[in-house]
């Protein structure tokens, strides 16, 4: 990754879908590796939203937290893509059953490997269906106009009960001394979402022949 950016500086974007531990070895391994990266969407992260871990944590944060907080102060132009933004998209059983009777090419197998996730989901959360984390955080790579940002800075905890958590400092306030969050560049966090056009984009994807 860093041989990469290094060869084509501003070319290249990062979609993390996972704990950040290689991204932010890349950013301790080359000091200008965040400067040269296109762009970082990270799939990460709970704003103003209960974890998927525990209530404080998202499961890719909480992965290792000391990681994501150095990625997220690199000072690399950073999309983040929290859980309460890929909550709201979502299949339903009908909508795995046309994707089950679609002409798409891997149909068939996708819907298979949802079993076990949709069957998860129910007995976890009672919902009848699968969240598309993955999907809606590669649409908003391709497709940030589907999407609102609001920037700011963002730390994240890496000890104690909230390890994992993600704090927001949304530039509203003066504060009036320096704190954790002060002498960082803001990132920018996925805040609202259309629904409709997202998943017909990922239904578009995944039906083509």
């Amino acid at each position: 990754m860093v041989n990469k950016v290094s060869q084509f500086p501003g070319e290249i974007s990062v979609l993390a879908l996972g704990p950040l531990t290689n991204v932010a070895l890349a950013i301790k391994r080359d000091s200008s590796f965040a400067s040269k990266v296109k762009k970082i969407v990270v799939l990460g992260g709970a704003f103003f939203a209960a974890g998927n871990v525990n209530p404080a944590a998202e499961a890719n944060i909480y992965g290792d937290p000391d990681a994501a907080d150095v990625v997220f102060t690199s000072g690399a132009d950073i999309d983040v893509v929290g859980i309460n933004i890929t909550t709201q998209c979502c299949f339903t059983d009908e909508d795995l059953l046309e994707l089950k009777n679609s002409k798409g090419v891997h149909t068939q197998f996708l819907c298979d490997m949802c079993k076990f996730y949709r069957d998860w989901h129910e007995k976890s959360d009672g919902f009848q269906g699968i969240f598309l984390h993955d999907p809606v955080s590669f649409t908003a790579l391709v497709h940030p106009e589907y999407f609102t940002f609001k920037k700011g800075v963002v730390r994240v905890e890496t000890q104690g009960i909230c390890t994992g958590h993600t704090l927001m400092d949304h530039g509203l306030k003066k504060w009036n001394s320096e704190n954790p969050w002060s002498g960082y560049a803001p990132i920018s966090v996925a805040w609202t979402v259309d629904v409709p056009k997202v998943l017909a984009y990922v239904k578009k994807l995944l039906m083509a022949p």
